[in-house]
């Protein structure tokens, strides 16, 4: 779901959902209100630990990198709720 990125966010929500009105914005941030995306879980959002190989501040480096499947499996196991339904808005 992380990499197609078919992962219930708020992105998805809209995209598959938008005639429910359902909320969007990541509710586990704690900065200002955010639009959940995969790149906003991934990069931004302070609840979940990242420990990333590279440097990567955006979705197209980390998935053109030459194992971008180290650094986001290692990612969905150190945050087990990532990208699943007990993490929607």
């Amino acid at each position: 779901r992380c990499i197609t990125d078919h992962g219930p966010t708020g992105r998805y929500r809209d995209r598959f959902r938008g005639r429910h009105h359902e909320p969007t914005l990541c509710a586990l941030h704690s900065g200002r209100p955010a639009y959940q995306t995969r790149e906003h879980i991934l990069f931004r959002c302070d609840h979940y630990t990242r420990r990333y190989r590279y440097s990567s501040q955006a979705i197209e480096e980390l998935l053109t990198s030459l194992d971008p499947f180290y650094d986001i499996q290692r990612f969905l196991e150190d945050n087990p709720s990532a990208m699943t339904f007990d993490d929607l808005p």
